[in-house]
């Protein structure tokens, strides 16, 4: 009798899955089988939830689109703000971006969202933010390690549009000649320009 008074108690206390989740996998699914599988059943099935679960959190598949932009632009705006400049060191700060988007596995989501926004006017916008976004904090950190503006912006772009570029293609690089390159581009991008 005690067992079976406590087997619904536990049912109803059983909350559904974590919002986050649901986008998470869609975003998951969108890097790996494309925006024709972001299915309502496929993502339940692979979340091993019921459709009610969804329903819970979205109001139909056009709401967990727009909510899975909403979410990597948020989450991409939120990492940005977290992001510090070192005064005392710019160099270093330079450095550890480098290092940082060269042993990061996390680009499975940005791909996705760039395949999502050729054909999707408001992930298209969301991907124009987060790239500006990226790239003025770029700019300031080399602003930052003194060089001018014009100079800054070059450099910001460069290093921003060969990090997006190397993970969109389909190259791949031995881990070793990738860091020596990375090494080398840190060293290419932090010299003077020479004066004309």
């Amino acid at each position: 009798m005690t067992s079976q008074s406590t087997k619904p108690a536990t049912r109803l206390s059983k909350k559904p899955l974590d919002r986050d989740a649901w986008l998470k996998k869609a975003l998951d699914v969108l890097f790996s089988h494309g925006i024709s599988q972001i299915k309502i059943e496929v993502l339940a099935r692979k979340l091993k939830l019921t459709k009610g679960s969804f329903y819970w959190h979205f109001k139909n598949r056009d709401d967990l689109l727009r909510s899975m932009v909403d979410w990597w632009r948020d989450n991409q705006l939120r990492f940005i703000a977290g992001l510090e400049y070192s005064v005392d060191n710019p160099a270093a700060m330079i450095k550890a971006v480098i290092d940082f988007t060269q042993h990061t596995d996390d680009s499975s989501h940005d791909i996705a969202m760039r395949e999502f926004a050729r054909f999707n006017k408001y992930a298209a916008r969301a991907v124009v933010e987060i790239d500006e976004a990226r790239t003025v904090y770029l700019a300031g950190l080399f602003r930052s390690a003194g060089f001018g503006e014009s100079e800054a912006v070059l450099r910001a772009r460069a290093l921003y549009f060969y990090q997006v570029g190397e993970y969109t293609t389909s190259m791949v690089l031995d881990p070793t000649l990738r860091d020596e390159l990375a090494e080398r581009r840190f060293k290419l991008l932090i010299c003077r320009p020479l004066e004309d």
